[in-house]
This record gives structure tokens, C-alpha cells and sequence, in this order.
């Protein structure tokens, strides 16, 4: 009998233990029920919390202010995941405010105290103390991704909802985003959404993923966002995000990026640089929900340039940093060549919408003028919730995407050279579309109403096995453009005898000025209609 009442009260005093840690347990779930409170609130942005101390310092003088390795979070305890802060400044507009930032133990949920004592201060000395609620403006998380003994940064938090991401052995580049909202539309206004708040759970000491939580907030909606990021090879970050809205959003952009495109080797304006190429990214690979492969290389614009590339529950899309021949940047310090490629894989149908790809002008290498993200046919309304699960990897190259051969370079002859004599001058595309292993005997020469100049293309495929097709038997070259009345001369494919890629060149003679001439042009098995493609299909709008 007592055996029994003894083992009745050590269960008694367990379940009173567990009861009491699971109201003291942190978890997601938590975030969720604060991002649906905060959605019944209105939107308060975070304040710009520059004391005047900050306001005189130069760039130099701030880049004297980091983080001290001594007070690295988890440093004492050797944990395989550390983290540093980054301390508010007055240049860098991304670092004017402080959202909360908490560490979650298996005790809860601990807010971080800021102190300047963390901080380095080199050759500064202030009148009057630093705030001691000033905060941070965000953090960056180290692991030792590249060698086994030192911890290197790869995960960047600083600035409304941005992120940024590296692989072993890479530069950070282009941004990722939790949400856009109005983003490269003419017109609208753009609203940018703010990770108000962070969790940042403490690691095991053999942990190989890094989980985080955090509350977005903006005038249109609230989120729940979790992160769960694995790093390495390539870093893959798992992000479930539960948005609330507060009011109907028009274009609503998501799991976004930012990235720099200044110039690549077609542009004609390399602003005095002496690099050859200058970008973080140069093109947008999609893998639509019919499983075709797309490539859109990013051009130098001179004015917005917005593309939509209709779909319905895509498999994948991304911006890329394809090209990775250091001799194409010659740059030893922003090592462009070593940037991230971004890869977005949607768990669940995401139904019909777009990939939209905004590109501005610019002549800044410190401006972000390219955005890329997924829209939805079907709009947020107010009181609405949305669920999304998504996983992205950041990588230098994966030979899976795509699983076909690619386009290596695309060169552009502006104008393009004459044809050979007695070739004719111009060849009329039959319903758009020419299809053609060769090029075929040339009808009669027809004229140039529009007054164009003729454009000559030149793109080479490699990879996926095309390298061994032999010369004598060339693959099927597809063409489309759009307008139908596009004019095409001297089309062909040849094999580079010097790395075995193929080379499609084609000269198009757009039907008219201020008319953009959309291109697409693959390589395929066969002309009949059941062959399979070997190649991406690469797509160009030409504008003239």
C-alpha cells in the first residue's frame, strides 16, 4: 500500500513539473497568437532611435563600432551556433531601429539587454553615455561553416523584414525577404513590412540547424515566422510564416528577394568601371508547375522594366548568380563571382498566379534595383489568415537546377552584321514560330516597314550530356518570338569544337520602335512534337 501511494506521489509531483515547464515552454505557437492579437491593434512602425552622439560620427569612426568576441552569445558555453549584434547607426538607414530581440531556453523566453560594453568603440569617446535601452539593429549568426575551428557568419538580420544568406565559402549578395508588399509596381506606394521582434533558441551542443522565430507587422498584415536553417554546402532555410491581415492588400509579394544588377557582358554603359561585369545576380531561373525550365538573364534597363511569367503551383524559382569565371568581374574585393544563388521550393499547391521579376535602372552598386517574388491571383481581404511553407537554398552551383542542359553565355551584336551576299535581307516568322535543326533555303526578301535595326543573338547550352552529341547531327533549334511580325535571318546551331557546347545564333529585326520583342529559344531532341527539350528554355525581351 505505501509502495503504491509512493509511486502516486512522485507522478503527481512529475505532472506538476511538466504542467509548470510547459507554461513556461516557448514555442511558435506562442508567435502565432501574437502576431492575431497584434493584427486587431493598428500598426505602430518601430521608432528611429538615433541618439545625437551617433549623428556625428563619419562612416570611418562607425565602422570602429562591432561587436566584441569575448561577449559572443553561447561563447561560454562552446555552442556549435554563436551570435553577434549589430549596434544602431546613423549612415545605414537599414540600422535606425531596434527591434526586441529574446533568447528561448528550455526555462522561456529571455529578452536581451543591450550594454555598450559589448560593443568596440575604436578612438571614440562620448560627451555623454550611450542610452542603456538603445538596443541593437540586429544580428548575424556564426557557425563553423567553412572550417572545423573558426565560426564564420552566414545568416544576416538588419532592416525591416531582410535577411541574408551565405554558403560555405561565399560572399554575402542578394536579400531575402519575408514579405513585399506593392513592390515594383508603378503607382503604389511600397510598403515595407518589419520583423518587430526575434526568438533566437539556444542550440544543442551537436546542433547542426539553427532555429528561429519572428513577429513581422505593417500596416496591411501581421506574421508569424519561423525559420529553421541548416548551413552548409548549401544553407537551406525552412521558413513557415502565418499571416494576418488587417486590410485588403492589392500586390501582395512573396518569399521575395533584392539583388544589384549594375552591368553584365552585353551593356553598353559601364559607368566609367573597369570591371567587366559589376552584379549579385544575373539571372531568374523558374521550374513551373508543368515542369518546364526557364532562364531570363537580367539586362541593364533603362527605365522599370516588370515582368510577369504566368503559372500555376510552381516547383521552384530563383535568382542566380550564375556565372562564376572570376575573369568575367576581375574584382579581388567585392568578389561578385562567389556571390549566392537564392532557390525557392513552395511546399503545397500555391494555385495560380506569378513570378514577378522588377527591374530598375541604376548606376549604384550599393542600391538594390532588382526584386523577384511570387504573386497570387487570389488577394488577401481583411480578417483573412494565410499559411506558407516554403524551403530556400542558398548555394554557389547544384547541377539539379536545372536538370537539363543551360545557357552558359548569351552575347548580343547590336547592330547586327550584314547578311552575306546574296543572302536576302529578312525572313517572315509563320505564326511566330520557327522551328528548324539548320537553316532552311531563304524565301524572297521582304521589307522593313518599322525601319529597325537588325539584331544578331548568340546563345550557348552546355551541361546535362549535349557536350557528346556529335557535330553531324545537331540538335533541333526552337525558336518563338513575339511580335509575330518579327523579322528573322541567318539562323543555325553549331557545336563549339572548343568545350563542345552548342551555339544558337539567330538575327531578329524587331517589328517596331518602342515595341519590345519577346525571344525564346531552346534546344531540342527532335522536331516532332512529342520530343523531349535538352535544354532550358532561354528567354530575352529585346527592347528597341
Amino acid at each position: 500500500m505505501r509502495l503504491h501511494l509512493t509511486f502516486a506521489l512522485i507522478t503527481a509531483v512529475l505532472l506538476v513539473i511538466t504542467l509548470h515547464a510547459g507554461k513556461k515552454r516557448f514555442t511558435f505557437e506562442k508567435v502565432q497568437v501574437f502576431a492575431q492579437q497584434q493584427a486587431q491593434v493598428p500598426f505602430v512602425p518601430l521608432p528611429d532611435i538615433i541618439p545625437p552622439q551617433l549623428k556625428k560620427l563619419t562612416p570611418y569612426q562607425e565602422r570602429g563600432i562591432f561587436w566584441k568576441d569575448t561577449y559572443r552569445l553561447w561563447r561560454v558555453k562552446g555552442l556549435p551556433f554563436q551570435v553577434d549584434f549589430f549596434h544602431v547607426l546613423a549612415s545605414d538607414p537599414s540600422a535606425h531601429n531596434a527591434p526586441r530581440i529574446n533568447t528561448v531556453d528550455h526555462r522561456g523566453s529571455h529578452f536581451l539587454a543591450y550594454s555598450p560594453t559589448f560593443f568596440n568603440f575604436l578612438n571614440l569617446n562620448f560627451t555623454s553615455p550611450l542610452p542603456a535601452d538603445l538596443g541593437y539593429a540586429g544580428f548575424y549568426l556564426r557557425y563553423p561553416i567553412n572550417k572545423p575551428d573558426q565560426l564564420d557568419g552566414f545568416f544576416s538580420v538588419k532592416g525591416t523584414s531582410y535577411f541574408r544568406v551565405i554558403a560555405k565559402d561565399q560572399v554575402y549578395g542578394l536579400s531575402a525577404r519575408g514579405l513585399a508588399i506593392n513592390t515594383g509596381v508603378d503607382g503604389k506606394t511600397e510598403e515595407f513590412p518589419q520583423f518587430k521582434e526575434w526568438w533566437l533558441y539556444e542550440p544543442t551542443a551537436n546542433a547542426t540547424q539553427f532555429v528561429l522565430d519572428a513577429l513581422l507587422d505593417s500596416a496591411s498584415v501581421t506574421g508569424a515566422y519561423e525559420f529553421k536553417i541548416t548551413p552548409g554546402a548549401v544553407t537551406s532555410v525552412d521558413v513557415h510564416a502565418t499571416l494576418f491581415f488587417r486590410k485588403p492588400v492589392d500586390w501582395l509579394g512573396i518569399a521575395p528577394f533584392s539583388s544589384m544588377y549594375l552591368y553584365g557582358e552585353n551593356a553598353p554603359n559601364h559607368f566609367g568601371n573597369v570591371h567587366p561585369e559589376v552584379h549579385d545576380s544575373d539571372g531568374v531561373l523558374i521550374n513551373t508547375g508543368k515542369d518546364d525550365w526557364l532562364w531570363h538573364p537580367l539586362e541593364q534597363v533603362p527605365q522599370l522594366q516588370f515582368y510577369k511569367f504566368a503559372d500555376e503551383n510552381p516547383k521552384g524559382f530563383g535568382l542566380l548568380q550564375r556565372d562564376r569565371d572570376f575573369q568575367h568581374y576581375q574584382d579581388l574585393d567585392m568578389k561578385y563571382n562567389v556571390r549566392p544563388s537564392a532557390w525557392v521550393v513552395p511546399h503545397g499547391n500555391w494555385g495560380k498566379g506569378s513570378i514577378v521579376l522588377a527591374h530598375r535602372p541604376s548606376n549604384d552598386i550599393t542600391s538594390d534595383n532588382v526584386v523577384l517574388y511570387w504573386h497570387s491571383d487570389q488577394l488577401p481581404k481583411a480578417g483573412d489568415r494565410m499559411d506558407l511553407d516554403y524551403t530556400i537554398d542558398f548555394y554557389m552551383n547544384d547541377a539539379e537546377w536545372p536538370p537539363l542542359a543551360y545557357a552558359k553565355t548569351a552575347l548580343i551584336v547590336n547592330p547586327a552584321p550584314p547578311p552575306p551576299s546574296p543572302l536576302p535581307s529578312a525572313i517572315p516568322i509563320p505564326a511566330a514560330t520557327v522551328k528548324s535543326p539548320l537553316a532552311p533555303s531563304l524565301p524572297p526578301p521582304i521589307p522593313n516597314p518599322g525601319n529597325t535595326t537588325p539584331v544578331q543573338f548568340l546563345v550557348d547550352f552546355m551541361g546535362d550530356g549535349i557536350e557528346n552529341i556529335p557535330a553531324a547531327a545537331p540538335p533541333y533549334l526552337q525558336l518563338h518570338f513575339d511580335p509575330p511580325q518579327t523579322g528573322l535571318r541567318e539562323w543555325k546551331i553549331e557545336k563549339n569544337g572548343y568545350d563542345n557546347s552548342w551555339r544558337a545564333s539567330f538575327t531578329i529585326i524587331p517589328f517596331k520602335h518602342n515595341v519590345p520583342t519577346e525571344l525564346h529559344c531552346r534546344l531540342m531532341q527532335n522536331a516532332k512534337p512529342e520530343a523531349k527539350p535538352l535544354s532550358e528554355e532561354w528567354n530575352y525581351t529585346w527592347h528597341q
